[in-house]
């Protein structure tokens, strides 16, 4: 290697003159390859030996099942789509909240304890076809507890939503094609379930808040009733308006029986006024008058007249009256929102289903390596590079 290196810069050193552009170049060629130590190895020859000896005699092969589904509300404007695109309507974004809400469903604890007890989430992630860094446990066999299993759960399983069509994408990697289907399957099959909870959650709050008016606006003419029915028991009739129909006629009865009287009065002054009938008449008027003052008291006169006992009347068949409007005005509503309840205000469309793969797609080896590779050079000739700069800086 020395002797290679040796070469290496006499070749480069006697390309061009040493004071040419080439020149220095070399210089700089040679001072890096003279770099190539212990320190080159360790940075880069390890770690990449490592990374290869891993990604390619070691890794375990990963099966990815791959769902697209998009989450609808009926209630919210869809995607623009051709001409409303290219006028300027394509480039918001239509990602809801309820697309959010299964995506966070999808990768939450409660969506790995129902995958846990109903899909044997354990013994997939801890197949033997797995190796020993990805496997569940891993490398830390003593952490196999719940929260060691979901954090495994989100190097298997991701939820990417495409925020100008709406779309989700669901991947599910495993050891076993068929062990990412089923998870994939079970985690569409969850999500639905959700989605009808929060339908049915949502159609019951509309519906039980309608029902609470018209319970409420029922129990009121219960009660409206109820007062009615003492009012009419306290005041021994049935109806005030009725009953203040016979003092009325009465009252006109006897005052145009003391009109007459009165007639009669001034026609014997005047024809007889010596008559023994005079002071009749006269008793007679009186009477009548006396019977008219104690209708009338009792028509308008205190408390217990007719004419209290009807304003009351009248004041709590007003109130029965409007909350039978009330409640006829909540039925209404009622059956408006059980009609609007019927609707599904949410749903979960899958546009392809859980696939089979035929072959692993995981891990990407070659990209992974290059990658690794890659960041070590780049790290390496970064620190190289700065311990030159500091060397001729010292020098100087």
């Amino acid at each position: 290697m020395t002797d290679f290196i040796r070469r290496t810069q006499a070749v480069a050193g006697t390309a061009v003159g040493p004071r040419g552009k080439s020149g220095i170049l070399g210089d700089t060629i040679g001072r890096f390859l003279r770099s190539l130590n212990i320190w080159f190895w360790t940075i880069v020859g390890l770690p990449t030996l490592i990374a290869g000896v891993y990604l390619f005699g070691m890794a375990a092969n990963q099966y990815s099942s791959e769902v697209n589904f998009v989450v609808k509300s009926p209630n919210k404007p869809s995607a623009p789509s051709g001409i409303g695109a290219l006028l300027g309507g394509g480039g918001g974004s239509v990602l809801s909240e309820e697309a959010a809400v299964v995506r966070t469903f999808m990768l939450s604890r409660d969506a790995v304890r129902e995958l846990e007890d109903k899909n044997n989430l354990r013994g997939i992630f801890s197949r033997p076809e797995g190796d020993f860094l990805t496997r569940f446990p891993g490398v830390l066999f003593w952490h196999g507890d719940f929260e060691a299993l979901y954090r495994a759960y989100g190097h298997f399983v991701t939820v990417d939503i495409d925020t100008l069509s709406g779309i989700s994408t669901l991947e599910v990697k495993a050891y076993r094609a068929q062990d990412a289907q089923a998870i994939a399957k079970a985690l569409v099959e969850d999500s639905e379930q959700l989605v009808n909870q929060l339908n049915e959650r949502a159609r019951s709050d509309a519906v039980s808040g309608a029902q609470h008016e018209v319970d409420v606006a029922r129990d009121r003419i219960s009660a409206d009733q109820a007062q009615l029915t003492a009012y009419r028991i306290s005041q021994n009739m049935l109806d005030p308006k009725t009953a203040a129909t016979g003092p009325l006629a009465l009252m006109t009865k006897l005052n145009g029986d003391a009109a007459t009287a009165r007639g009669q009065l001034a026609d014997l002054l005047k024809n007889s006024p010596h008559s023994p009938l005079i002071q009749l008449t006269k008793v007679r008027i009186a009477t009548l008058d006396k019977l008219i003052a104690d209708e009338r008291s009792q028509i308008t006169g205190d408390d217990n007249s007719v004419a209290k006992a009807e304003s009351e009347y009248e004041r709590l068949s007003v109130q029965l009256d409007l909350d039978q409007k009330l409640l006829a005005s909540n039925i209404s509503s009622l059956e408006a929102a059980r009609l609007a309840a019927q609707q599904q205000q949410i749903y979960l469309e899958v546009i392809t289903q859980p696939n089979l793969a035929d072959y692993p797609l995981y891990p990407k080896r070659l990209a992974m390596f290059a990658t690794i590779a890659a960041s070590c050079l780049l790290a390496y000739g970064i620190a190289w590079l700065m311990i030159s700069g500091i060397r001729e800086h010292a020098s100087a």
